[in-house]
């Protein structure tokens, strides 16, 4: 009975002790937050009071080493970069197994760069590139100052002095590349590559081993006048097979290229995933190398457009085999667009439809989507400069199936106006008041007739012309839902579309459907000619594949990117190399022609008529 009261009275004391222990903790959390607010608000003055304070009252603190963390950091955003520095020292000493160390290492070359020691400055933090517990961030960002300080701010007996003395590998080997990039400024290139081969070979498991082979792989380059070119391309993600396709038709045109010229041609091929700042970090990469005198890619009108931004500042060409956005071209001097834009496209088809096929009429069918909604503003913009009459729009939205309550819409419409053209034949000084007030009285008519006779009309039977033309650009997978739509509906007009239009399986599916419908591309395919037998056939040998649409924009766009290519250029630069490229006025490849303006986007675009299910070119 004793024991049992004694336990009874000890067991709150225990935790009344944990309590107050947990109390403890939680003020000191608070108050390192806290001077932590101050620090981040900038008040480094009353920052640096109170973590001194805790530093010398609560020494044994929980936070003891994230308070002279900040600490040092708050001396260091003061200008005191000697106190910064002793007491970054004494922490080391204190704490050597701290999980703060590669930060202390950071801040302290900081605090030496300022004072203008460099090399310690840089010595501080090759120290983080073998402490780091794993923080990327730190370690590249230390790896950017050291390479910068090394490159910009150390001589060469410097850079020698660091190279005697460092023991890190990742040190050294940061070194060694530096002192490489130096020679190759200096068009040292065998010196070059020689740094580089014999420090791959010390250490082969370092983080920096890629970027020092592709020093490497520019060193050798120069030393052999070889000409780079560089396919960025999504080779994984959403666009992978696309990608792919477009590398394999690269290839093989640099395959067909090099049986027939001298010239030492290298392409370097690069995978950005559909990230933008992969892809930018690559182009920046690439523009960091001279041999590269151009690159094919990227697909994507974003990725596009990010890389151009970098192509301008680094004047480093830049050519897109599908971007179509507009204005594209306008952020770089140095970004070529292969493919058409939007508004090219818009533009071109609805100047066809007004000056070819004299059509004056017209209404627009298309998806809820920002570049249909361009291309198809494009158009009616065209239509309406020329005077002709948009007299019904309709939308859908991506992954409809059903599209009857637009296609009746679209028909009521053309009634409408079939009625208004019989009233004007009639009349051609009847009033558009005395108009509406007939088809009223016709329609109401009509819908007593149908009632008193209990008649069923299928809306098919019911032929409508009072609407010329139809602008229909469609996603590809819509063909198979939209074209019976278009049969259904009987609007006897001209069917326009885009090039998703372009399937020619789908096409033939749909041949009693679609007749007659015509739409623009940037390629077509003439399986009759023969060089295209040629190419397919030696693809086929080559590749165990038949060639795909995207495995010919891939041939063209990069066969006429080596066309540029002249075999008497012996130091061939980006410069002379875009001179090249402006001296091209057409480039007629097997899938694509090649026409750019002065804007530097691909103005061609094929016009092709469906008929019965054969598809002829219209020029």
């Amino acid at each position: 009975m004793k024991i049992f009261i004694l336990s009874f009275f000890l067991i709150p004391c225990f935790v009344s002790a944990a309590t107050q222990v947990q109390n403890i903790s939680q003020r000191e959390r608070s108050l390192f937050q806290k001077n932590v607010s101050y620090y981040k608000a900038g008040d480094y003055e009353t920052a640096e009071k109170n973590f001194s304070l805790i530093i010398s009252k609560l020494p044994h603190s929980e936070y003891i080493t994230a308070n002279y963390l900040m600490l040092i950091k708050t001396q260091y955003k003061l200008a005191d970069y000697t106190p910064a520095l002793n007491l970054a020292k004494k922490f080391l000493e204190k704490f050597p197994q701290s999980s703060y160390i590669d930060d202390i290492y950071y801040v302290m070359g900081n605090c030496y760069y300022r004072l203008n020691r460099i090399e310690s400055a840089v010595r501080s933090w090759i120290n983080i590139l073998d402490n780091s517990n794993n923080d990327l961030r730190l370690i590249n960002k230390s790896a950017e100052l050291i390479s910068a300080s090394l490159q910009y701010k150390l001589s060469n007996g410097e850079i020698q002095r660091l190279a005697n003395d460092v023991v890190s590998p990742e040190g050294q080997l940061l070194i060694r590349i530096c002192q490489a990039e130096k020679l190759l400024v200096n068009n040292s290139f065998s010196q070059s590559s020689l740094i580089l081969q014999k420090a791959i070979s010390q250490y082969p498991n370092s983080r920096f081993r890629e970027r020092a082979e592709v020093l490497l792989s520019r060193s050798n380059a120069k030393q052999s006048n070889k000409v780079r070119f560089a396919l960025l391309m999504p080779l994984s993600g959403n666009n992978a097979s696309i990608g792919k396709a477009i590398k394999e038709g690269a290839e093989f045109a640099l395959e067909k290229f090099k049986n027939q010229s001298d010239s030492n041609i290298e392409l370097i091929v690069k995978d950005y995933g559909e990230e933008i700042v992969k892809a930018i970090q690559i182009i920046k990469d690439l523009a960091m190398d001279e041999s590269v005198v151009a690159v094919l890619g990227p697909l994507e009108n974003d990725v596009a457009a990010a890389c151009a931004v970098v192509s301008d500042y680094e004047k480093l060409p830049l050519f897109s085999p599908t971007a179509t956005e507009n204005n594209l071209t306008g952020i770089s001097n140095y970004f070529y667009q292969l493919n058409g834009t939007l508004d090219n496209r818009a533009e071109t088809l609805a100047r066809y439809a007004l000056d070819s096929l004299n059509i004056k009429r017209f209404a627009t069918f298309a998806p809820i989507d920002n570049q249909f909604i361009q291309m198809v503003n494009k158009f009616v913009e065209t239509l309406e400069f020329s005077g002709a009459d948009l007299v019904a729009q309709e939308w859908y939205y991506p992954g409809e199936q059903d599209f009857n309550k637009q296609f009746m819409k679209l028909k009521r419409k053309g009634l409408k106006y079939s009625f208004i053209d019989s009233m004007k034949l009639e009349n051609e000084f009847i009033s558009q008041g005395m108009i509406d007030t007939l088809y009223t009285e016709y329609i109401k008519d009509e819908k007593e007739r149908i009632k008193e006779y209990n008649l069923k009309i299928d809306s098919a039977d019911i032929p409508v012309t009072g609407i010329q033309g139809v602008f229909i650009p469609i996603y590809k997978e819509d063909m198979k839902f939209i074209a019976p739509q278009i049969a259904y509906s009987n609007i006897q007009a001209q069917y326009i579309g885009n090039s998703d239009w372009y399937d020619p399986d789908e096409l033939k599916k749909n041949k009693n459907y679609i007749n007659g419908i015509i739409f623009g591309t940037d390629g077509f395919i003439n399986e009759e000619n023969w060089d295209y037998k040629k190419f397919r056939n030696d693809f086929r040998e080559n590749m165990k594949k038949t060639p795909d649409q995207y495995n010919l924009i891939g041939f063209d766009s990069f066969k006429f990117m080596l066309s540029a290519i002249k075999s008497e250029n012996n130091n061939f630069t980006r410069e002379n190399y875009l001179n090249n490229i402006r001296s091209i006025t057409k480039y007629k490849g097997l899938y694509r022609t090649i026409n750019l303006n002065v804007d530097r986007y691909n103005y061609n675009l094929f016009l092709l008529k469906c008929a019965y299910g054969q598809i002829i070119p219209l020029h």
